[in-house]
């Protein structure tokens, strides 16, 4: 599986293109920008890639930004979120939070997903995890053939998510990441919405928050 990450937005999260080397598929997860969704575009053309899904791993409005470019950018591909994350999608674009993140309507999935579910992308499978607490739709995507996490805000390098947000929740964040220390390879790479790349044997060791929780 072959990953590039672009930082972007007021908020700098990370917009993610994945694609499998072999059937040239991709799927693009958390479009932030109009720019990120350009710099996906110019990846897509130079190797010959289809991008098959735009992926939201929850609603904040960083991370839906550029829904709408993103469909227009690509067609084809179906956008998807959690089911949770679709019944409140445009609620944070109103906001001041929404505005600083420089959001866009976004429209409405082509489909929804829930626990259990997967997503087959060329010849990797993506498990999804609902992992709510950072916010009702959150996801956890997760390719053990691929050793690869996309964990939204969940979890971050020497941190976790924000639970002080309206619709958030501590015991269910709190849930979620034991869920997701249950679930994924401890040495698979965690690629969180926000920072640098991690994997759960490095947070284990070295995340405060998360050792306090095991304690």
């Amino acid at each position: 599986m072959e990953i590039r990450i672009i930082p972007n937005g007021p908020f700098v999260v990370n917009t993610i293109l994945l694609w499998d080397e072999k059937t040239k598929e991709a799927a693009l997860i958390d479009p932030g920008s109009k720019e990120a969704v350009e710099k996906a575009q110019d990846e897509v053309e130079r190797r010959d890639l289809t991008v098959k899904f735009v992926i939201n791993t929850h609603e904040h409005p960083d991370h839906i930004a550029a829904n709408a470019w993103a469909k227009l950018t690509f067609p084809e591909a179906k956008l998807i979120m959690h089911k949770e994350a679709a019944e409140n999608l445009n609620f944070w674009v109103e906001n001041e939070i929404g505005q600083l993140a420089g959001a866009e309507y976004s429209p409405q999935p082509d489909e929804t997903v829930e626990e259990g579910d997967e997503i087959k992308l060329g010849n990797y499978t993506f498990k999804i995890l609902h992992t709510p607490g950072h916010s009702p739709g959150s996801i956890v995507l997760y390719s053990p053939e691929g050793k690869v996490a996309v964990v939204g805000d969940l979890i971050f390098k020497d941190s976790i998510g924000r639970y002080d947000l309206p619709m958030s929740n501590f015991q269910q964040l709190k849930s979620s990441i034991f869920k997701v220390l249950k679930e994924v390879d401890q040495s698979a790479t965690i690629i969180p919405g926000h920072g640098e790349t991690t994997t759960l044997e490095r947070e284990l060791r070295h995340n405060p928050f998360i050792r306090e929780l095991i304690r």
